[in-house]
């Protein structure tokens, strides 16, 4: 008996500051997906981009501002 699975593109979902955003296109990178939310979000020109892993199904990003002092 042979089965023939198709491999399935796995959804990615993106987190920042508590809020989910949606993938933009699954031919970005995921700095490029930070780098265009970045336009509605400035804060996040500068943010780190740390996978998650494996969440619910989805693979799952978190955008991390860099924190550190200024002068």
């Amino acid at each position: 008996m042979t089965t023939n699975h198709q491999p399935q593109a796995v959804e990615r979902v993106f987190f920042y500051n508590g809020r989910q955003f949606p993938d933009v296109s699954r031919d970005m990178t995921p700095d490029q997906v930070r780098a265009f939310y970045a336009n509605i979000h400035p804060e996040l020109t500068n943010a780190a981009v740390e996978p998650q892993g494996f969440q619910n199904g989805f693979e799952s990003y978190e955008f991390r501002r860099n924190v550190g002092s200024k002068g």
